[in-house]
């Protein structure tokens, strides 16, 4: 089970489902502290933007101290190292900070990988999950090439578009739950 969040609401998903392993895609100089009880904590900083560019809106604080910071390649390999340590048997959490972007690219990612026999299908799953699914596409760019998958996430992603939208400066996404055997099962 992959459970997508915000980071307001990751305490209590955490005390929820007691996962094994968390994965924090979170604005640099964000990351929250290890949950009571979680073993495995993932802890990336970089903004949910595409490239550097003044008219990116950040909405972290700390712009004057940390710039502007894409996801790289380092990012996908820490990720791809980290999911190696887990098992699908037990729950993981990620979150980034509105549960839209950065963290559905993570969640986009472990299910294709999980099961890459038909992208087009797990994209239509996450969509009749998530309608406010908007992965970052950078991220989605770097997974597709370590899933050795050339834009098959992206094409689904344009042919299946996100029709809810939050203002992520105040208003944030459900907690999200994606099911392994649900995805597989589904038409």
């Amino acid at each position: 089970m992959i459970i997508v969040c915000s980071l307001k609401d990751l305490e209590t998903v955490c005390e929820s489902v007691k996962p094994s392993h968390i994965i924090s895609v979170i604005d640099p100089g964000y990351a929250p502290k290890t949950p009571l009880g979680v073993k495995y904590h993932l802890k990336l900083g970089f903004d949910d933007i595409i490239e550097v560019n003044s008219k990116n809106k950040i909405f972290r604080l700390n712009t004057d101290q940390i710039p502007q910071l894409p996801p790289n390649q380092d990012h996908i390999n820490s990720i791809t190292k980290f999911v190696n340590s887990w098992s699908d048997n037990s729950p993981i959490v990620i979150h980034c900070w509105c549960g839209v972007s950065r963290s559905m690219a993570t969640a986009t990612y472990l299910l294709c990988k999980y099961d890459n026999s038909n992208i087009d299908r797990n994209i239509r799953y996450i969509r009749h999950i998530a309608a406010h699914a908007n992965p970052n596409k950078l991220l989605i760019k770097l997974f597709e090439k370590s899933l050795k998958i050339n834009s098959e996430i992206t094409d689904a992603y344009l042919k299946y578009p996100h029709t809810t939208t939050y203002d992520c400066s105040q208003n944030f996404a459900p907690i999200t739950i994606f099911n392994f055997n649900d995805m597989k099962k589904f038409k």
